[in-house]
């Protein structure tokens, strides 16, 4: 689990920051995992962003 941090059972990502440096470093399972199952949709957009970043930067 590289890209999230249990904390009293609610996963919490990195911050932002992190994983813009090393996008190599980001658990992108967990990434979509929380974008998948975020209600809040601002929240869920953000998450969607950083997906599509991590993937990109990546290839």
């Amino acid at each position: 689990m590289l890209g999230v941090i249990k904390l009293d059972e609610k996963k919490v990502l990195k911050p932002i920051d992190e994983m813009l440096a090393d996008p190599w470093q980001v658990d992108i399972q967990e990434l979509f995992e929380a974008s998948v199952n975020e209600p809040d949709e601002i929240k869920r957009n953000l998450y969607d962003s950083l997906y599509t970043y991590v993937l990109q930067k990546r290839q």
